[in-house]
């Protein structure tokens, strides 16, 4: 996939799975939604869940984006992670991104990125 093809493909809005490891090696995978900024994938979670206690840990993890549309098409970036207060702005971002600006200004209406955080994963390698 280009460079160009890669950026198109990471706009649209979809469902991605967050690898990461435990504390006990073991993989950790888990749906997700995410937003390309940058050159930067960006989620958002719990503060305290495993993902995010995995990032902590290790510092890194990987983001697999398919369209299972046709024929299926996947791209996973890997690379280190960092986690970072929720600044509410990001959060109205992401979902007005995936369900679009009225659900996001209820959802940030109501309150709780407080007990979130914002996971910024840069890829140092796609595949």
């Amino acid at each position: 996939m280009s460079p160009a093809e890669r950026a198109a493909f990471l706009a649209t809005p979809r469902t991605a799975v967050l690898a990461t490891v435990d504390a006990a090696g073991r993989p950790h995978a888990v749906a997700v939604w995410f937003r390309a900024v940058d050159g930067e994938l960006r989620i958002v979670t719990a503060r305290d869940s495993a993902k995010a206690r995995n990032i902590a840990r290790t510092g890194r993890a990987a983001l697999c984006i398919d369209d299972r549309g046709g024929r299926p098409v996947s791209l996973t970036g890997e690379g280190p992670v960092t986690v970072a207060p929720l600044d509410p702005e990001e959060r109205f971002a992401l979902w007005a991104h995936y369900r679009g600006e009225e659900v996001a200004r209820a959802t940030v209406a109501r309150g709780g990125h407080e007990s979130m955080v914002l996971l910024t994963l840069r890829p140092e390698r796609w595949y």
